[in-house]
């Protein structure tokens, strides 16, 4: 069983009173961590620095770079979705063109990936439904109707157009 608990090692160490974010459930207190791991055998995983995530040249995701889509953008990236477990498809935001045929290299890239249920990639893939991945994490969407909506780490954002 593998538990995803995001703490910093201060929070675990000194602070008698301080919070952890349980992946998937929500912020618990360290003193539940505390309960829950004093037994067990833990394995600790240092920190992803997510600036220092060079891009590869192949369309499968390393594992690595899966996992730093995960820390960045915890829920599918699709307007509206809320999908926030660990089984989603990386999909390439700017659709991956082999380089045998043309395509440049890096495109496998933390700034070119965004999770996705395998639903919500395949309305993106094969519908009008449009992306851009403006800045890393950050993914404007146009519908098939033209509406825009900005997707970050606090959710989903309708974009008005002011000439409208």
């Amino acid at each position: 069983m593998t538990l995803y608990l995001h703490l910093s090692q201060e929070s675990f160490t000194r602070d008698e009173h301080g919070v952890a974010r349980f992946e998937g459930q929500g912020p618990v207190t360290v003193e539940q961590v505390r309960r829950w791991l004093g037994h067990c055998q833990v394995t600790v995983k240092p920190v992803i620095d997510l600036a220092d995530q060079g891009p590869v040249d192949g369309y499968e995701v390393p594992d690595r770079l899966r996992e730093a889509v995960q820390l960045r953008s915890p829920l599918d990236v699709f307007p509206y979705a809320t999908g926030p477990g660990r089984r989603k498809d990386a999909d390439h935001t700017i659709a991956y063109v082999d380089p045998d045929h043309g395509g440049p290299p890096g495109q496998t890239a933390l700034d070119n990936l965004g999770p996705m249920v395998r639903r919500n990639h395949r309305i993106k893939t094969h519908t009008r439904w449009q992306v851009k991945q403006v800045s890393n994490g950050v993914f404007v969407w146009r519908s098939p109707h033209g509406r825009l909506f900005l997707v970050d780490h606090t959710g989903t954002h309708p974009i008005f157009d002011i000439a409208a």
